[in-house]
């Protein structure tokens, strides 16, 4: 029997109780009238005595049968809904391949401890949860990926990915990355992306918000003399709103430690860092828009080719957009080269500058329009 069978059944006994009850009440109002006729009376006190207990009954099954809305119902709706798979040594999937082949809309998927080799995903479901439990489990490709794409392509909408580590996707354009996100809407916690030719790299989705939290984005690059492309730690393509917040950026060589074409972008709280490697920009907001930088810690590499540490509106199509704002606060910088710029705006719109922890000698804070306090 179904929920839905017990709501019907409920909505029926519901009427019944308050038909019998109102039966009840015309007894009641009959017998009073009949009082002064001793038999009647006696006949009314034995329909009385059955007339009670009846509504009391019908009331009391309403009552623990779930009608329509009711707690019960929508507790056996959740508990049907929610699909819940285990991955890993003894549960019934041992490779996460085989649950992305069996989830559901809104599932949540566990991955228990351990490595996970030479596999590969794509993900088409909404709603997922991407869960790590216990110990991080690492998910190493082996030179695999996806589509030719990542070690998991993400298609669906509303997807989270929580205490996971992945390495080693290589393709043949030489993009390959940890995730390829296709959907909208996607929140990465604790986790680690390392040793892809890319760590998490985004397809252009306009209205996706795209939020990483508590991770480690590091060595994700390719040989770009040998094939000419970019390998970045995280490029984010076109989305309506970038979030980054208290997580380790570093290593990146030649491409981008954070590259990002989203209109809003929130960069707060992290340590951006060419550390060993030497990449160009630490923090590339190529179109511009909306961007607050604030509470950072970027190291720039005496390696870097590029000069700058934070690039704004550098590929912008309209530089005089009155969407573009700038805002760079309370970050600290530290340069091991030479001359060294740390805000290079390209935009028309004033940057604002504000409390920034610069080197005494060497850096100029900021080129083109704004102010510096």
């Amino acid at each position: 029997m179904t929920v839905q069978d017990l709501s019907s059944i409920g909505e029926i006994v519901d009427a019944v109780a308050v038909l019998f009850t109102l039966v009840y009440l015309c007894l009641q109002t009959r017998q009073s009238r009949l009082g002064a006729e001793e038999n009647v009376k006696y006949a009314g006190l034995q329909a009385t005595d059955s007339m009670v207990w009846l509504p009391l009954v019908v009331i009391l099954v309403a009552a623990i049968v779930p009608g329509k809305g009711s707690a019960a119902e929508k507790h056996a709706v959740a508990s049907a809904e929610r699909q819940v798979l285990k991955v890993g040594p003894g549960q019934r999937y041992t490779r996460p391949s085989q649950a992305a082949r069996a989830a559901r809309d809104g599932a949540l998927v566990e991955f228990y401890s351990g490595e996970y080799e030479g596999d590969v995903a794509i993900w088409r479901q909404n709603g997922l949860t991407l869960r790590g439990v216990g110990e991080r489990p690492h998910l190493r490709a082996g030179g695999r990926a996806a589509e030719s794409k990542a070690i998991w392509v993400i298609k669906g909408d509303r997807v989270t990915v929580e205490n996971l580590e992945l390495s080693g996707a290589r393709v043949p354009s030489h993009n390959g990355a940890a995730i390829r996100a296709e959907g909208e809407g996607l929140t990465i916690r604790n986790c680690h992306f390392h040793h892809n030719e890319m760590g998490l790299l985004t397809n252009p989705s306009p209205d996706s918000v795209v939020i990483i939290e508590d991770s480690e984005f590091d060595r994700n690059t390719t040989d770009t003399e040998r094939h000419g492309r970019l390998g970045h730690n995280i490029y984010i393509n076109q989305a309506r709103r970038f979030i980054l917040m208290n997580s380790y950026v570093h290593g990146a060589r030649t491409g981008h430690q954070v590259k990002t074409r989203a209109r809003h972008n929130e960069i707060r709280d992290n340590r951006i860092q060419d550390g060993d490697g030497w990449g160009s920009l630490l923090l590339d907001v190529s179109n511009g828009g909306r961007a607050e930088v604030i509470n950072n810690h970027f190291q720039q590499s005496a390696l870097a080719g590029n000069r700058t540490a934070i690039g704004f509106a550098g590929e912008s199509r309209d530089r005089s957009s009155p969407d573009h704002a700038l805002r760079v606060e309370g970050n600290s910088f530290v340069n091991e080269g030479g001359a060294a710029t740390f805000v290079r705006n390209h935009s028309s719109a004033p940057a604002l500058l504000r409390r920034n922890r610069l080197p005494d000698r060497g850096v100029t804070p900021l080129r083109g329009p704004g102010s510096v306090d």
